[in-house]
């Protein structure tokens, strides 16, 4: 009995250690170690998963888009939730079969460890990029827990290679790389939305569990000046000009001149925006605003104009050449062909493109009136145009001038000085509007979803760089170099215009070579009131040693098509009066009516019917005035039903129409209609119809 008893009081001090050992360790746990401990259940049981948003639109002056975003969808695995071998061999094989990968890939990717730490498994691994929706629907209907499907937009240019040097791309990241796509990024970018779920042990997002949601804010849409089709004709003749040429780089650039707006501009060698991961990246940002040369002759007009309007020389300047040179300093400067002019005037200065004669103006204006006149002019600073990485060029100071009398003589025909495309063209546009400076713009403006404007570029500026007597001088010499001089050959049959060839030799490493130049040719048209100027530059082209022959025909054949283009009336030719009117079927009657005023002038509108919606719509001309018939019948009329566009509506306002028609409807999300799964036209009755709000 006694050592039953032993054994007893043995037995309960071997149950009183355990159970203390025990409740330290659960005090250890539940006190000491509870928040280490919680913080770690957390990041095993919760997920964050960023939701990219959709990139807004870049769309031309018209319209038609130049890049959009198709919603794809990311693939990812949490391998420290797929641990059993069983499972991680079971989620690889369905994963590598829907996605056609290597089974060996996904398992590897699966069974991956955290880098911090090879003795645990990954937290987070990507499988696939920029899936399919269909094929990650596949996936989602699974109902497996460990997988994580997210949102990625893939970018896609409808137009391929067409306008890159302009719009840039986006890379697979979903991170801007080059041109607007960089330059208004914070526009097109959006904002991404975050969802946060408590998962169970196999991954599965627990219906009550924490879910904070915030919803991704998409980009907005970037609207351009850029007009499609004269971008399309520009660059397919710059294009065979590279084949017949073979230059080291072409550029062109088209411009409103009375706008800043650039209707085209391209460079080459250039890249494919879905390719550009196959393309040398010093193609990315190869542009009119990043391009940086000496203009030569097209220099010219803007330092003659200078000079003129600074009352240093007249219209009647009148000058002499009589050797072909003129020594300044010890060196001997020529003409571009050796030629004495003998007697020249300003007109006959640019018609020979005269260097001598150049000189001699120079001659009458001070290093400081030089500098500030090409200040005025534009030179020396950024256009603002709103590509990324442009260059200012090399712009000379009043005390490099003074101290340099050779400089201060060849800055006057475009050597000693260098500039950019978009610098010059939007000088030279300055020259010929009428003398009002120019701002260079690619951007028209962004706008919201309901189509509220949030940028818009600066306008022109109203500050008069010219006089009107300058500019009809000017523009009077440009004309007679297109007819008599050295852009005769480059004439348009039927039209006026005014042009200036260049002929710049290239520098290289401080030395010019001689023989190699960068040939250009900068022109306008029509004559008496310029809608569009141009300018072609093409560096060192194979085999040709002038400006004229190298970038004259480029300009000859995109300026011809233009004018065919835009409907232009070639001389003593009546222009036709056309008008475009808006296509508003099916649109609401109030709606059709004020898109038809805003965009159709001194037009009279009757509407016939008595219905909600615009069934159709016909034109008739009385007393030299258009008028529009829109006829129009109600959302239900007899057994006919008519459901017209009702985006941009509220819930309210569409709830209220479609009330007596007894439409089976069902929305989504609040706010603004976005978005109807019904065309606007005939409806089927038995159909729901559904409207996606925001």
């Amino acid at each position: 009995m006694n050592s039953e008893r032993k054994m007893l009081v043995w037995l309960a001090r071997v149950i009183v250690i355990v159970f203390v050992l025990v409740a330290m360790r659960f005090f250890y746990l539940q006190v000491i170690k509870a928040s280490e401990l919680q913080k770690e259940a957390t990041q095993q049981r919760v997920k964050e998963i960023v939701e990219t948003p959709e990139r807004g639109k870049i769309v031309d002056r018209n319209g038609n888009i130049l890049a959009m975003s198709l919603m794809a969808q990311d693939i990812a695995v949490y391998p420290n939730i797929i641990t059993s071998p069983e499972r991680q061999k079971e989620i690889a094989k369905m994963l590598a079969d829907t996605l056609d990968l290597k089974y060996s890939y996904v398992l590897k990717q699966i069974q991956s460890k955290n880098p911090k730490d090879k003795s645990e498994p990954a937290k987070w691994a990507l499988i696939a990029r920029q899936v399919d929706p269909e094929k990650a629907y596949k996936i989602k209907q699974k109902n497996i827990g460990g997988i994580q499907i997210s949102q990625s937009p893939k970018r896609f240019y409808p137009n391929g290679a067409l306008a890159s040097s302009i719009i840039g791309f986006v890379n697979s990241n979903n991170q801007a790389g080059a041109g607007l796509e960089v330059g208004m990024n914070s526009y097109l970018a959006g904002v991404p939305g975050y969802t946060v779920a408590e998962t169970d042990n196999y991954g599965k997002t627990i219906p009550i569990g924490l879910e904070n949601i915030s919803s991704p804010v998409e980009g907005q849409d970037v609207h351009l000046s850029i007009d499609n089709y004269i971008q399309y004709v520009l660059e397919k003749r710059l294009k065979k000009a590279m084949k017949e040429m073979n230059p080291h780089s072409i550029h062109g650039v088209v411009m409103d001149p009375n706008t800043g707006e650039v209707l085209a501009m391209a460079s080459y060698p250039s890249f494919d925006p879905t390719k550009y991961q196959k393309s040398k990246s010093n193609t990315w940002n190869n542009s009119v605003a990043t391009f940086v040369y000496e203009p030569g002759s097209t220099f010219k007009p803007t330092f003659m104009a200078q000079a003129l309007e600074q009352g240093t020389i007249t219209p009647e300047f009148r000058g002499y050449d009589g050797l072909g040179y003129v020594n300044v300093q010890g060196s001997n400067i020529k003409n571009w062909d050796g030629r004495p002019l003998g007697d020249y005037d300003l007109k006959e200065v640019i018609q020979t493109s005269s260097n001598v004669g150049m000189i001699a103006i120079s001659k009458t204006m001070t290093s400081k009136q030089i500098v500030d006149g090409l200040h005025d002019a534009g030179f020396g600073a950024k256009t603002g145009i709103e590509l990324p990485g442009e260059e200012i060029g090399l712009f000379p100071t009043e005390k490099s001038l003074n101290s340099d009398p050779i400089r201060k003589a060849t800055v006057s025909f475009g050597q000693g000085i260098s500039t950019t495309p978009i610098q010059l063209i939007s000088a030279f546009s300055t020259l010929i509007n009428g003398g009002y400076q120019v701002k260079p713009k690619l951007v028209e403006s962004v706008k919201d979803e309901f189509g509220n404007d949030l940028y818009e570029s600066g306008t022109t500026t109203k500050k008069r760089v010219y006089s009107q007597k300058t500019v009809d001088a000017m523009k009077s010499y440009l004309h007679f170099n297109q007819t008599d001089g050295s852009g005769k050959d480059y004439q348009i049959e039927g039209y006026d215009g005014g042009a200036k060839t260049g002929s710049a030799w290239v520098v290289e490493n401080g030395v010019y070579k001689r023989g190699v130049i960068i040939g250009s040719f900068i022109g306008f048209a029509p004559l008496d009131h310029p809608k569009y100027a141009m300018l072609i530059v093409v560096d060192q082209p194979n085999g040709i040693e002038f400006g004229g022959p190298s970038a004259g025909p480029i300009y000859h054949d995109v300026m011809k098509e233009i004018l065919r283009y835009k409907g232009v009336p070639k001389k003593n030719e009546k222009a036709e009066k056309t008008i475009t009117v808006p296509d508003v079927k099916w649109k609401l009657v109030e709606d059709a009516k004020e898109e038809v005023s805003s965009k159709v002038k001194n037009a009279t509108i009757k509407i016939t019917g008595k219905g909600q919606v615009v069934t159709a719509q016909s034109y008739a001309i009385k007393n030299d005035t258009l008028q529009i018939t829109l006829q129009t019948k109600k959302i239900k009329e007899g057994k006919e039903y008519i459901i017209p566009s009702f985006v941009g509506k509220s819930k309210e306002e569409v709830e209220k129409m479609l009330k007596d028609a007894h439409v089976k409807v069902t929305f989504h999300g609040e706010g603004m209609i976005k978005e109807q799964d019904v065309k606007p036209g005939h409806y089927d009755s038995e159909k729901e119809l559904n409207f996606w709000l925001k």
